[in-house]
């Protein structure tokens, strides 16, 4: 899953900065802290814990003033910053003072707390900073404690000089050192107490090396995590990059295979999609043979470009509607040996050059140009020889339309094992046979209706003249005003509009506007107006073609022709 730029932001912010983690643990043990404090002096209100409610109460005001400054710190500073720590850790400090002297005659244990605490900073810095404060709250605990006789302290100035003094007659005598209080609260409570802090300090020298060493881990982890996302996203972006990319390769590469094959095609009206139905022949032909995707596709590439080498055969041979003679079949049979060269320097994919190159080929020898026999023909020329010879049958001609579905399986039985590959040619049947309908044919409109838009009556005659050259075109009818052209489309839609600028220029904006709204038709505009600009303005505003005065039958007709099979 690829993660987001503020999921990286909290990764830096919540896992990459121990200052963070370390500031939001020890606020949360001051909060556990202050509770506790707060249940001890509720409970010493209740004398259930008996301590001088007076002595209490002034230590319990300024802590709780000492922790709501705290929280008030914390909302203007951030908790990730470095200074925080000391303000937290100084505030632990102040409110344990006033709790060394309130509520425990044990202080040391108190004491231990910020410095456990500072562990978590991994800093020996702040580890001798909270030490260094924790002496002078030990100073303040004994002498103020004392003052208030809330300390043992009274306990340290009175010891014993010798065992037998403890003893005099049936009870224990004790005796003082000496008769300064200060000095003796200094020497037998305060300096052991420090030096028991060197202790902890050294324990907790150890432990912050254990943790250092465990946070160092736990740091290298994270951003061995954070690095791991981090290219875990950059590859997925490249590889959606690439993807994209290769996408619009392959796009572009399609884009280029069937515009050879539509200009193979635009040489010979009588078989218009010819290679596009001799690819999706070979593809079904391979999907039953058990190819693969990969396979399958190609083979429909070759399909597509089997007869790129008729480009460079004159297309009054190719349209001759009679017999050819030897020459001229010479020339024909000169096509796959020009489409394998063609295919061989702008295709990848060697395979659609060998197609084309042996789609005439004959299982049993006699095809053509090698005469190559049996399975020595490559597998994809075997296939689309099959499909081509098909489409060839079922497709109209110059010279006769397309033959009847039994006619045509008769010539596919009658090439196994001679013209076809028998296994191939099985295939094949098995598709005529399941094709009851007969669907897999040559099926082109001949209906394709013409609307001429404009005042211009010899135009609209002219055009309405070149199209009836075609006997799949008729022009409807001609009309000289956009509500007729509305009126016109509402009563029976047409395939093709020519319209002529002659009209006012704010009709034939309205027309185009709303045919571009309502219909899905090819318009081509007709103009004495030869401005490229104003061309191509028509052209960005949806129309499909431009025509200019005076204009030439077979620019009519190709235009035509393009636009209909295109829509």
């Amino acid at each position: 899953m690829v993660k987001t730029k503020q999921e990286k932001v909290d990764v830096d912010k919540y896992l990459a900065n121990k200052e963070y983690i370390a500031n939001v643990y020890i606020m949360r043990c001051f909060n556990i802290y202050i509770i506790v404090y707060c249940v001890a002096f509720l409970l010493n209100l209740l004398e259930i814990f008996i301590v001088d409610k007076e002595i209490m109460l002034l230590g319990f005001i300024p802590s709780i003033m000492i922790y709501l400054f705290m929280l008030i710190i914390k909302r203007k500073v951030s908790l990730s910053s470095d200074k925080l720590k000391y303000f937290i850790l100084t505030s632990i400090i102040m409110v344990s003072t006033l709790v060394g002297i309130t509520l425990t005659y044990h202080a040391v244990l108190i004491a231990i707390l910020p410095m456990l605490y500072a562990i978590l900073y991994s800093s020996k810095k702040v580890m001798w900073y909270t030490y260094s404060l924790t002496v002078i709250s030990t100073i303040i605990v004994v002498y103020v404690g004392y003052y208030f006789g809330v300390c043992d302290a009274n306990m340290t100035l009175l010891t014993a000089t010798k065992l037998e003094n403890y003893i005099e007659e049936g009870s224990f005598i004790l005796t003082t050192v000496n008769n300064n209080v200060f000095v003796n609260l200094l020497l037998f409570y305060i300096v052991p107490r420090c030096l028991a802090y060197v202790t902890i300090v050294a324990i907790c020298s150890k432990i912050y090396k254990i943790y250092s060493l465990a946070w160092e881990k736990a740091e290298y982890i994270t951003q061995m995590e954070v690095f791991q996302n981090e290219l875990k996203n950059k590859v997925e972006e490249q590889t959606l990059e690439i993807r994209e990319k290769q996408k619009k390769i392959e796009e572009a590469y399609l884009q280029t295979i069937t515009a050879l094959s539509e200009a193979v095609d635009a040489k010979d009206r009588y078989t218009s999609g010819h290679s596009k139905r001799v690819a999706e022949y070979s593809r079904m032909i391979a999907r039953r043979m058990g190819k693969s995707m990969a396979e399958q596709e190609m083979i429909y590439h070759a399909g597509l470009l089997h007869d790129v080498g008729k480009i460079g055969i004159p297309i009054e041979v190719i349209n001759k509607p009679g017999r050819l003679t030897d020459d001229e079949y010479e020339l024909i049979k000169v096509h796959p040996v020009t489409g394998y060269h063609i295919l061989r320097d702008i295709s990848v994919q060697n395979e659609m050059a060998i197609a084309s190159k042996y789609h005439h080929e004959r299982y049993d020898g006699k095809g053509y140009p090698n005469g190559l026999v049996g399975e020595n023909i490559p597998e994809v020329a075997r296939i689309l020889g099959v499909a081509d010879s098909y489409d060839a049958m079922t497709s109209n001609r110059s010279y006769r339309s397309g033959l009847p579905q039994h006619i045509v399986r008769n010539e596919i039985e009658k090439g196994r094992g001679t013209q076809f590959d028998p296994n191939i040619a099985d295939v094949m049947l098995q598709m005529i046979d399941e094709d009851i309908e007969y669907r897999l044919r040559q099926v082109d409109r001949v209906d394709y209706k013409v609307l001429i838009v404009g005042e211009d009556t010899e135009s609209n005659q002219q055009i309405k003249e070149i199209m009836q050259e075609e006997s799949i075109y008729e022009a409807i009818t001609f009309v000289n005003t956009a509500e007729e052209v509305i009126e016109r489309l509402e009563e029976q839609l047409v395939d093709l509009i020519i319209v002529d600028i002659h009209i006012a220029q704010t009709d034939v904006w309205t027309v185009l506007q709303q045919i571009r709204e309502n219909y899905r038709i090819p318009i081509v505009i007709m103009s004495e107006d030869k401005n490229l600009r104003n061309m191509e303005e028509f052209i960005a505003f949806g129309c499909d073609d431009y025509i200019t005065k005076p204009f030439g039958a077979l620019v009519v007709k190709e235009i035509a022709y393009n636009l209909t099979k295109k829509y």
